[in-house]
């Protein structure tokens, strides 16, 4: 089906937000956004049934997408004139080595051709972590994606509307930080912040941002930030000085300016844009 609109939704405490992003000749555009308060955490439905009659009813796609610690990511390199049920059998043997008895969903797409080689990308979580999810979801369901490749379209977004190139992403909340290279497909480095000054972890945060300064061609590290205000303000203050990095708070970029409330509902866009791309790719 050729989609006209996207919509992604974001559940995040007691907040559900719906990004919703047109196609246009040019590519996308917000068309609209929406948040709802969830007044009783007993009832989910009546919170559903308001979002469902602000939704396009017309070649909309409905996503909502895991988060970041219910998914298992794992690539390797085939050899690109392996048809598709060689490709398949790839897949099965990489998912036999799975160590668990839970019982697993899968999904895989394969990259660009280089040199008679191909990026296979194998996405890999337990079926009761995407059961539970649309069970949650009250609403018919065309695209489930991952919070962590969502983020990572939305900065590639960025980055051609910026007109500049960034080397990673850092998402930071109260609880968490999760830094991401956007130049290769290596593992995020997680760190947990529940109640800690980032002053604590400033030695493994060089560490990480000396990792993708190696893997740039720049002099210098451009990173993107999303999450709490408080946590980037805390943030910059230690790297403002650093001639080696540069912190792009997403939230002051075109796109993020775009939203009223960018900090709470840029995973409902990232999502909305995941389902986008993945749209595009399936065309």
């Amino acid at each position: 089906m050729l989609y006209s609109t996207y919509s992604g939704i974001s559940v995040r405490q007691n907040n559900l937000d719906c990004v919703v992003i047109r196609r246009r000749k040019a590519g996308w555009k917000i068309d609209s956004s929406f948040t709802f308060l969830l007044e009783d955490k007993q009832d989910w439905k009546s919170t559903w049934v308001k979002l469902k009659k602000r939704l396009p009813r017309w070649r909309n796609c409905v996503s909502i997408s895991l988060n970041f610690e219910e998914v298992l990511s794992k690539s390797s390199v085939i050899n690109a004139s392996l048809s598709e049920n060689e490709t398949l059998m790839q897949v099965q043997e990489q998912l036999s080595t799975a160590i668990t008895k839970e019982e697993l969903v899968h999904d895989y797409r394969k990259g660009q051709l280089l040199d008679g080689e191909q990026k296979l990308e194998l996405y890999i979580c337990k079926k009761e972590a995407l059961t539970s999810l649309m069970k949650q979801c009250e609403l018919s369901v065309d695209v489930v994606g991952w919070a962590l490749t969502d983020l990572r379209t939305l900065s590639n977004e960025v980055e051609v509307h910026c007109g500049g190139k960034a080397d990673g992403f850092i998402e930071i909340t109260e609880s968490r930080m999760i830094v991401i290279s956007l130049n290769e497909q290596s593992l995020p480095m997680v760190v947990d912040i529940t109640g800690q000054d980032l002053s604590v972890f400033i030695e493994n945060l060089t560490h990480a941002f000396s990792s993708l300064s190696m893997n740039s061609e720049e002099e210098s590290v451009t990173l993107l930030v999303y999450g709490c205000t408080d946590r980037i303000a805390e943030l910059n203050k230690w790297f403002n000085h650093s001639p080696d990095l540069k912190l792009i708070d997403v939230s002051h970029t075109l796109i993020g300016q775009s939203l009223p409330s960018f900090t709470a509902s840029y995973p409902a866009l990232a999502c909305a844009l995941g389902a986008y791309c993945w749209s595009k790719a399936c065309q």
